[in-house]
C-alpha cells in the first residue's frame, strides 16, 4: 500500500508540474531546516507573484506556508517544515498563471532554532526564568517586612474597671517618655486606675 501512495504522490506532482503548469519553478535539490535558500522561476512577465509551499501528496488542497506576494521572480526563504516531509513550491502570478516545482525533501540542519517547537521552548524557558526572578525578588521584599499588631496589656479584672480611660506606660522598656515613645511598650496601654493603684502601692511601701 505504501509504494502505491508514493506512486500516486509522484504522479500528481509530475502532472501538476508538467501538464498544469504555465511556467517552471526551479526545484531545489533539498530543503534544509533553518538554512536560507533562494526560490526562483522563469516567469518575468507579471507584476507580482504569490508563493506558497504545499505537500507533494496533496498539493491542491493544503497549504503548509504562504509567503505572500512578491514583485521579483525569486525570493529567499528559511525552511521551517517538518523533517522528512515532501513538499512542493507553487507560484501564482498576477496574470493567474501558475508554476510548480518538483517534490522536495526536507532535511534536518545543524541549527534548528528557527523551528516553531524550538521557539516555543525558548519562550517558555525565558518566561520561567523571569517568573523565578520575580518570585525571588518578591520573597526578599516580603522577608524583610514584619507587621506586628500591638498586644493588649496584661491586666486583671479587679485592677482595670470596665470602660476606664487608658494611658501609655513609662519606664525603661518604653524609654521613659510618655506619649512620644518608640520602646517595646510604646503601643501598650494601661488604664488610669491601674497607674493610680501602682503609685499608691509604691508610696505605702516607702512609708513602711
Amino acid at each position: 500500500m505504501y509504494p502505491t501512495l508514493v506512486s500516486v504522490a509522484l504522479f500528481s506532482a509530475l502532472a501538476i508540474q508538467g501538464a498544469l503548469a504555465d511556467f517552471t519553478v526551479v526545484t531545489p535539490p533539498e530543503f534544509v531546516q533553518c538554512e536560507p535558500i533562494q526560490l526562483t522561476w522563469d516567469n518575468t512577465n507579471a507584476k507580482s507573484y504569490n508563493v506558497i509551499i504545499v505537500p507533494s501528496d496533496d498539493p491542491c488542497n493544503e497549504v503548509i506556508q504562504d509567503y505572500g506576494d512578491h514583485t521579483t521572480p525569486h525570493i529567499t526563504i528559511t525552511p521551517t517544515f517538518k523533517e522528512g516531509s515532501q513538499v512542493m513550491i507553487s507560484v501564482l502570478d498576477s496574470n493567474d498563471q501558475e508554476g510548480w516545482s518538483g517534490s522536495i525533501t526536507v532535511k534536518k540542519g545543524n541549527d534548528t532554532s528557527c523551528l516553531p517547537a524550538a521557539s516555543s521552548a525558548s519562550s517558555a524557558a525565558a518566561s520561567s526564568t523571569a517568573s523565578a526572578v520575580a518570585d525571588a525578588l518578591t520573597g526578599s521584599a516580603t522577608g524583610t517586612t514584619l507587621v506586628v499588631n500591638p498586644a493588649a496589656a496584661p491586666t486583671s479584672a479587679s485592677a482595670v474597671p470596665s470602660g476606664s480611660s487608658g494611658a501609655q506606660a513609662v519606664g525603661a522598656a518604653n524609654e521613659g517618655i510618655l506619649g512620644n515613645s518608640n520602646g517595646a511598650l510604646a503601643s501598650v496601654k494601661l488604664s488610669a486606675s491601674a497607674i493610680v493603684l501602682t503609685a499608691l502601692g509604691a508610696v505605702a511601701a516607702i512609708a513602711f
